[in-house]
């Protein structure tokens, strides 16, 4: 069923015209700029949760996040693997909502690739040679997000937004400072294909 909200038509007219590769840089681009989103998972007893993380890489579209196999976060996927990673500009109003399957990736030689030493305090040396809280300990590894849509809003500019308000507030009409865009999982698709091709 179409939304019948006049804001989100409005703002979503404003993106046709955009190619499939326009609107992934156009996500991308919000995302880079960011950097940490707020990673949300439904834990086994039905109730939603949101962190934030810093993404390790985003290789294609799959957005890849180091955690701990000991958390919350390892018994939330195991149970149900669908989230949602959301980025939100505070100065620009731009945010970026990513819908998702989550995967553990466990691959050693990515983990190392990636790895950050400050990424240490997240993970405690147990003192027993194996829990270490370095690259090499077990417990570290990769959530990959692989996307099955993304939606997100990019700002026209301040002085738009303040035109297209006041404009609106004055002729009774519904603002749009913005595009609204949908990425389906049909054009992740394709682009995932490009990309691995490339």
């Amino acid at each position: 069923m179409a939304s019948q909200d006049p804001y989100v038509k409005k703002a979503s007219e404003k993106a046709h015209g955009l190619s499939p590769q326009q609107r992934i840089e156009g996500a991308m681009e919000i995302v880079e700029k960011v950097g940490t989103g707020m990673l949300t998972t439904r834990s086994p007893d039905g109730k939603l949760a949101s962190r934030a993380m810093k993404p390790a890489t985003t290789d294609g579209l799959v957005f890849s996040f180091f955690f701990n196999k000991d958390s919350g976060k390892m018994d939330d996927v195991e149970v149900d693997p669908q989230v949602n990673v959301s980025y939100h500009d505070a100065k620009t109003t731009d945010w970026v909502s990513i819908s998702g399957t989550a995967k553990v990736n466990d691959d050693r030689e990515k983990v190392k690739k990636h790895w950050s030493s400050s990424l240490k305090a997240w993970f405690d040396d147990r003192k027993d040679g194996k829990h270490t809280g370095d690259e090499n300990d077990p417990r570290v590894a990769l959530m990959d997000v692989y996307p099955s849509e993304i939606r997100y809003f990019k700002a026209d500019g301040k002085l738009k937004y303040l035109a297209e308000t006041a404009k609106a507030a004055v002729s009774g009409g519904v603002a749009s400072p913005g595009k609204l865009v949908v990425i389906t999982s049909d054009e992740i698709q394709l682009a995932s294909r490009v990309h691995s091709a490339a």
